[in-house]
């Protein structure tokens, strides 16, 4: 559904809403943080009723945004039944959202909207606004936000910049354009200090996350087959360490991506329950890695994937392997 279809649409439903469900999807990054803050800020002013929910405890470095802690991390706490419109953000498919059992009761009672920018989005909402070509959904719901006339306080802004940067990876990476760049400065202009965000997203990781880190980069390696280079986080590294496996995972794929002369690269980390974690990235022009995630049941963008299997990790002589 185009922007210009869909804004004014999706303003119809949310004024005519009696109680609106916001959800981020699991593991939340700073874009489905972003998005779904700015709109709730904006349903907050309008005195709309609204719950927030996400699966997972945002990380601690997204603590500076405004109403964050608003958000309910346990299903048992959302009344499923009580909510007449349900607005997922950045969530590519249910499973994603991790609330898929539940949406599937009552998909035919309440009215979802799916706000999205994955290329191997789902399309599972009665409207769906997915526009690949946007470097975040926070693009998109600034988008929204102007296209209806709604005005942008340095709260929103705040949580808007947010989305893009982390996305973007701070305007370095195949996302940034002048769109994303241009709304970034609307953005500074009511409010939102670019370096104060960089500073909490980026300038966060503690020396025992660095030591960490120096382990896991020691067993990189290179396969020739795929041109890829590759590196594994196990349960056991995280063995008597106050780290968990989000803080050690995260930014690593993203660092790893300035390896030159691959094609793509991997990160592969256990989780719980035999679950295992792909993240793939690449800066190639020709490579989609979004493909290669979908083929693994995972999703995403061209250029940024992930995927989940069931498996432990184990090594040979070989090297590396899912059991």
């Amino acid at each position: 559904m185009p922007y210009q279809q869909a804004a004014p649409k999706i303003l119809e439903q949310i004024k005519k809403s009696d109680h609106i469900l916001l959800i981020s999807h699991e593991k939340p990054d700073g874009d489905t943080l972003g998005s779904s803050l700015a709109l709730a800020h904006y349903l907050e002013k309008e005195n709309k009723k609204h719950s927030h929910f996400c699966p997972d405890l945002p990380p601690s470095y997204f603590n500076y945004l405004p109403k964050i802690e608003k958000i309910t991390t346990d299903h048992n706490l959302i009344d499923w039944s009580g909510h007449d419109l349900i607005i997922t953000l950045d969530c590519g498919d249910l499973k994603r959202a991790l609330i898929a059992e539940n949406l599937e009761k009552i998909k035919n009672k309440r009215f979802i909207i799916n706000i999205d920018h994955h290329q191997t989005n789902a399309y599972f909402g009665h409207y769906n606004l997915v526009v690949p070509q946007a470097s975040s959904t926070c693009e998109i719901i600034y988008k929204f936000f102007e296209l209806n006339s709604i005005g942008i306080d340095k709260y929103m802004a705040t949580s808007l910049l947010t989305g893009i940067l982390t996305d973007t990876m701070n305007f370095t990476n195949a996302a940034t354009n002048h769109e994303s760049l241009k709304i970034a400065s609307s953005l500074l202009t009511k409010g939102a200090k670019v370096s104060q965000i960089i500073s909490q997203i980026s300038q966060n990781k503690n020396i025992q996350s660095l030591k960490l880190w120096g382990e896991i980069l020691y067993r990189l390696e290179f396969n020739p087959q795929y041109n890829a280079a590759y590196t594994v986080i196990t349960k056991n590294d995280l063995k008597n360490k106050k780290i968990s496996i989000e803080e050690a995972r995260d930014g690593l794929a993203n660092f790893l991506s300035n390896i030159q002369g691959v094609d793509f690269i991997m990160v592969l980390a256990e989780e719980d329950n035999n679950i295992i974690k792909g993240s793939l990235r690449t800066t190639k022009d020709d490579v989609d890695v979004s493909k290669i995630a979908e083929s693994l049941g995972g999703g995403g963008h061209k250029k940024a994937a992930g995927f989940k299997i069931k498996g432990q990790l184990a090594k040979d002589e070989k090297g590396w392997y899912i059991k």
